[in-house]
């Protein structure tokens, strides 16, 4: 084996091959800690690594330190990955096990193109190190998103799918390195290479089956998006039917109105005539609704939120200044006020009655703005694009039709958190 005898090389060795794996598994995870708590997690763990190795190696020799890495090396870092990551458990563990199969392959590849080239302990490290750069490079560029949107997507089938590259890993170590090490048998490199093959089509079969749950997911909450929208069109229509039904009432009894006035006037009974007319228009002022827009529709959805809102006993603070004309459809921008406004009601209904607030700002100079802030906890979650999650699953899709308005008008779209305090704005 490639200068198995030199301990110290051994060590430098080990230490390479497990700081490029652990290089290639953060390519494609998410941290929830800052990189100055992640930092001396990782020293120790590679002083750890150093250690258990170097006694191992000494003890028992390099082919047995092979046959038990999994145990004393992988382990421990996909444990040390679960405590640092976001990711749930079984994603954690897909992934790990996923890259420390594609490490052992470089690995093993580089300890036996080193001979065949005559190359030196250097030419060995240096080729080692171009490797895991270029694939740590290349799988954040083109992997990282596409696996992150997977993994936001598909919620389940993960501790299965997670069997698969642990089951992968066994095999090869133990055609790695029985009877002997790899290094010195000939069939068993060709087992493995064998193997590596057989690996390329399950995988690719498995992204394949990953990518097909992924679009099957997106147009499922696409449709349920769809659904959210219809419905909520169809109660503002309702809503403005019922103002024009109102309307029409109103003309009629104001004909009527009139009528009984003339009669007065034409009977000379004015002063009878100026008090019908004065207490008509106070019961008028009474009655009128709070008009906040000239478009009916977000009108209507303003007043009919608002309502619910005071009804719930949550003070409402509103600075609204909309433009006469939209630079948007109506009808979808009082679908984003909606869902906003539905969610801050259902976050204020989790305080008590005096922490019940709600800010509504829209301005339209110099661009159109809508901004709605409720009370908040400090377990507000956001994803690495800075969106709420839902702590229901079934939840959350008044947010999706918010960013799928956005994301249709080029729309910038922002959820903050800060001082106990939830703020989204919408700025076209």
């Amino acid at each position: 084996m490639l200068f198995e005898n030199y301990l110290p090389y051994a060590i430098v060795k080990v230490l390479f091959v497990v700081t490029g794996t652990l290089g290639m598994m953060s390519s494609t995870t998410v941290f929830k800690r800052t990189g100055k708590q992640i930092v001396p997690l990782v020293f120790l763990y590679l002083l750890y690594v150093a250690g258990s190795s170097a006694a191992i190696i000494s003890l028992f020799g390099y082919t047995f330190f092979l046959r038990i890495f999994l145990l004393t090396i992988s382990t421990p870092a996909i444990y040390l990955f679960f405590r640092l990551a976001k990711t749930r458990p079984s994603k954690i563990i897909f992934n790990s096990a996923t890259q420390i199969l594609l490490s052992f392959y470089v690995s093993a590849g580089i300890t036996l193109i080193v001979p065949k080239i005559h190359g030196s302990e250097l030419t060995d490290l240096l080729l080692r190190f171009a490797a895991y750069c270029i694939i740590i490079l290349l799988e954040y560029r083109f992997l990282r998103n596409p696996f992150l949107r997977i993994f936001s997507i598909i919620k389940t089938g993960w501790l299965v799918l997670a069997l698969i590259p642990c089951s992968l890993m066994v095999l090869l170590i133990a055609l790695a390195t029985f009877p002997v090490s790899y290094t010195e048998n000939p069939t068993g490199v060709f087992f493995i290479c064998l193997l590596g093959a057989a690996i390329i089509i399950i995988y690719f079969s498995i992204f394949q089956y990953l990518f097909m749950q992924y679009h099957f997911q997106t147009a499922r909450q696409n449709i349920e998006l769809l659904e959210v929208q219809v419905g909520n069109l169809k109660e503002k229509l309702a809503q403005d039917a019922a103002i024009e039904e109102q309307s029409r009432i109103d003309k009629h009894d104001t004909r009527h109105r009139f009528q009984t006035v003339a009669y007065l006037l034409e009977n000379g009974k004015t002063p009878d005539a100026l008090d019908y007319i004065t207490q008509y228009i106070s019961q008028t002022q009474a009655e009128t609704s709070v008009s906040y827009c000239k478009d009916v529709l977000i009108n209507a959805t303003l007043s009919s939120y608002f309502g619910q809102a005071k009804k719930a006993g949550i003070t409402l603070e509103t600075h609204l200044s909309f433009p006469d004309t939209l630079p948007v459809d109506s009808g979808e921008f009082s679908i984003v006020i909606a869902n906003a406004l539905e969610n801050a009601i259902k976050a204020c209904c989790s305080f008590p009655e005096e922490q019940r607030n709600i800010v509504c700002r829209c301005i339209y100079k110099p661009k159109l703005m809508l901004e709605i802030s409720n009370p908040c906890g400090n377990d507000v979650v956001f994803s690495k694009d800075g969106i709420p999650l839902s702590k229901e699953q079934e939840h959350g899709i008044g947010t999706r039709s918010i960013l799928a308005f956005c994301k249709k008008y080029d729309a910038f779209c922002s959820f903050c958190a800060e001082n106990n305090r939830f703020t989204l704005k919408v700025v076209l």
